[in-house]
């Protein structure tokens, strides 16, 4: 019997994780401009939700959720793909780890909001293969590329996320799975106060297809890129 086709997934917003949710707040406010909710466990963005704050060991990182209208159907093809799955966290075959959830309401974009979710990796065939399959999401190489390093990840017909294959100078920077970018309107200027508020720049400011951006790490070593669109 043939497994039930994979519902439709779609990023929908980031969380953070860390051993200190203080000095995060700090952080964040000063690059982001963020307010938190009266337990500090949602940042608004000109009062717009823009990310979920949580307390854990280990490790500080950022989370990618994705939302779809049927999780366990979604967490059993990601299973089939090689995944593991230990309740909402996706810990897939090639390093990288996200959240899957249903229902979740999508981030709006906008200033200090998530703007572009990305699958880094080191094996784009593999890494192509495993996102069809688990999250049905299809990689398109854009029209005009020289070649198939970055392509499009399309889900219910349109574009919803990126694959970047990371050349040798990145890979070795660079985590392996989901990067969110966060719009801001000076990723120059934003990296320079990351640099001088405890965190760090981790590539520096750069101008790319989609805009220009930097690579950074809060304090506690979370890594995520800031990113000033190209205008459209």
């Amino acid at each position: 019997m043939n497994a039930a086709p994979t519902p439709v997934v779609v990023p929908s917003g980031i969380d953070l994780v860390t051993p200190d949710l203080g000095t995060a707040r700090e952080f964040y406010t000063d690059l982001f401009g963020w307010t938190y909710d009266a337990d500090g466990s949602t940042a608004h963005a000109d009062g717009v939700p823009a990310a979920g704050l949580r307390a854990g060991a280990g490790p500080a990182r950022w989370w990618t959720r994705f939302t779809t209208d049927d999780a366990r159907a979604a967490r059993a093809a990601a299973t089939r793909a090689g995944a593991r799955v230990e309740g909402d966290e996706v810990h897939d075959p090639l390093g990288g780890a996200f959240r899957l959830d249903a229902g979740d309401t999508v981030v709006a974009p906008g200033p200090g909001r998530p703007a572009w979710y990305e699958y880094m990796t080191s094996a784009p065939a593999d890494a192509d293969r495993f996102l069809a399959d688990a999250l049905a999401l299809h990689a398109t190489v854009p029209p005009g590329a020289p070649d198939d390093s970055y392509a499009l990840l399309v889900a219910g017909g349109r574009p919803v996320a990126g694959r970047l294959a990371l050349p040798p100078p990145l890979a070795g920077v660079l985590p392996t799975g989901w990067m969110v970018y966060v719009a801001v309107a000076d990723p120059d200027e934003v990296a320079g106060r990351a640099g001088s508020r405890g965190g760090r720049v981790v590539v520096p400011p750069n101008d790319v297809p989609t805009g220009r951006v930097a690579a950074l790490a809060d304090p506690a070593g979370a890594v995520f890129t800031v990113i000033r669109p190209a205008a459209a």
